[in-house]
């Protein structure tokens, strides 16, 4: 039997042959490892399976001393040997279905990476890699990545470790006190060695690095019809634009109040057990005195559904301070005594400093809106003259669609997703009158659906069929459905099972097998 080289307590390199019933890890195993590391040094984590198919992917959310990051965790037990005649390396093999997701998350914006996890005599070691798009032919495909034992050895030794691949890629290991660390900085890492860099801060993302059309859009709102991407869009800017530390997204809803958004007095228990009442700022505050602290850096509040809650009542006098010149509010507010305090506080001054709030000009506050959504409030001449709007098209990025297939209702054959679409557009424009901000965009059922032929029949009944029977042809429904004999709802989603896009009266097969492979 084969030997291998392994790295054990304190970085001992020992040979020994791979026992799988003692040297393997279990997928539950790999989570514990995981999670436990999430959650050290008082950090707060949560950590949730992708999915069924992404089984190997898990989504995180880290909370640690008010910093907060969101990342996709692509993640395998390690392995020895794998490429002949090289008994000092450790592997993963993930399948390249992970991989590839995880991989278009990080495109999209979200951080995401590649794990594997290393254990040998009580010692867990992460092992890391750049994650970069898959050539695989099938979705479990395994893609094997290699690091050596003496980089793990090194790992156990000095906390974090780094080694040389091909075209001066970096692979690193570290003990799970640098995950934070890792997730965080996992952009550079695989690129520059870390002790070359310990004098230098990965640069934030400051004021000469904003795009000039994006300069001057304080007040922002992004809007257009259902699924055109319009969070999508903020998103992968503000990823680009902004470090993780200097945006906050936050989601209004018709609970949503101004103690909510910019901060009131709570009762807060303390360490001893004690309830004391201390001022809690909200998100508006919070990322204000961000702003004020570096005024050389730029910082963005995110607001989602910016329609959902009466504005008028969440913004209170801070609605005042969104009349902005060159960046600053034209007309400051009288600030509380309980936030004149607390910013005083906060920022170290006195308090007659903070007796007038304003918005300064490197805090942005960007928002989407959908006019379409059911139960949203009006919003007044006056606050809307205040923002930028920006309209996404209906079409905008179909380009990213137009080419995909999908499998409707399991009947054997194939049509384009996007040109499906598109004629359920047509119907709900041309013969139900629908307006535009109702109709369906390129993005509406997600990237993530099409490669699966159930979950994106799944999605197209609960999620499209519902939204248009119970929402954009809510009045229009027999005209919509025109092949359907009944359009109770029910029936319209066995009307779907058997018939397909026929239930729109729609017939958009793609006949043969070279037509539906063409332009893939």
């Amino acid at each position: 039997m084969a030997t291998y080289l392994w790295a054990e307590r304190g970085g001992k390199i020992v040979e020994a042959e791979y026992n799988r019933n003692a040297d393997s890890l279990t997928s539950e195993q790999v989570y514990s490892e995981l999670v436990d590391a999430l959650n050290a040094f008082g950090n707060n984590a949560t950590c949730t399976k992708v999915s069924d198919y992404y089984n190997e992917v898990y989504d995180v959310s880290l909370s640690n001393e008010g910093r907060i990051l969101n990342a996709l965790i692509c993640i395998k037990e390690m392995t020895p040997g794998g490429r002949s005649n090289l008994n000092d390396e450790q592997r993963i093999q993930q399948k390249s279905k992970h991989l590839s997701y995880a991989y278009g998350e990080l495109v999209k914006g979200k951080i995401a990476i590649n794990l594997g996890v290393y254990k040998r005599d009580g010692e867990t070691i992460f092992c890391a890699w750049k994650l970069k798009e898959t050539t695989a032919s099938s979705p479990d495909t395994p893609i094997s990545k290699q690091i050596k034992i003496h980089t793990i050895a090194q790992a156990m030794r000095d906390g974090f470790a780094q080694q040389e691949k091909d075209r001066g890629e970096l692979v690193c290991a570290f003990r799970k006190e640098f995950i934070f660390f890792y997730i965080k900085n996992a952009q550079w890492i695989h690129d520059g060695k870390v002790n070359e860099l310990v004098n230098h801060t990965p640069p934030i993302k400051a004021s000469n690095q904003l795009p000039d059309h994006l300069k001057d859009k304080y007040n922002r709102i992004v809007f257009g019809s259902p699924g055109t991407g319009k969070s999508y869009r903020i998103n992968a800017e503000c990823k680009k634009y902004f470090d993780p530390d200097h945006y906050e997204r936050i989601t209004f809803h018709p609970q949503y109040s101004y103690a909510h958004f910019v901060g009131t007095y709570k009762p807060i228990t303390t360490p001893e057990g004690n309830i004391v009442y201390k001022y809690v700022p909200g998100p508006f505050i919070r990322v204000l005195v961000k702003a004020l602290q570096k005024p050389n850096e730029y910082y963005l509040l995110i607001i989602e559904e910016i329609n959902r809650a009466n504005v008028a009542a969440v913004f209170g006098d801070v609605f005042q301070l969104l009349d902005r010149k060159n960046g600053i509010s034209e007309y400051p507010i009288e600030t509380s005594e309980d936030l004149r305090s607390y910013l005083s506080e906060i920022l170290g001054s006195g308090s007659e400093e903070f007796s007038k709030l304003y918005i300064p000009p490197n805090m942005y506050i960007w928002a989407t809106m959908n006019s379409a959504d059911q139960g949203v409030f009006p919003m007044d001449t006056a606050f809307k003259r205040r923002w930028d709007f920006e309209y996404i098209d209906i079409n905008e990025g179909s380009s990213l669609i137009e080419k995909q297939q999908v499998e409707v209702s399991n009947l054997g054959y194939k049509v384009y997703w996007d040109k499906l679409r598109r004629e359920i557009n047509k119907i709900l424009s041309e013969r139900c009158k629908i307006n535009e901000d109702k109709l369906i965009g390129p993005f509406f059922l997600g990237l993530n659906i099409f490669e699966d032929t159930q979950k994106f029949n799944e999605a197209f009944k609960n999620k499209l069929l519902m939204y248009l029977y119970e929402d954009a042809a809510k009045h229009h429904r027999r005209e919509l459905f025109s092949g359907c004999d009944s359009v109770t709802f029910s029936s319209v989603c066995e009307a779907y099972d058997k018939q397909g896009e026929a239930i729109f009266g729609l017939s958009l097969r793609l006949e043969t097998k070279s037509e539906a492979q063409q332009e893939t």
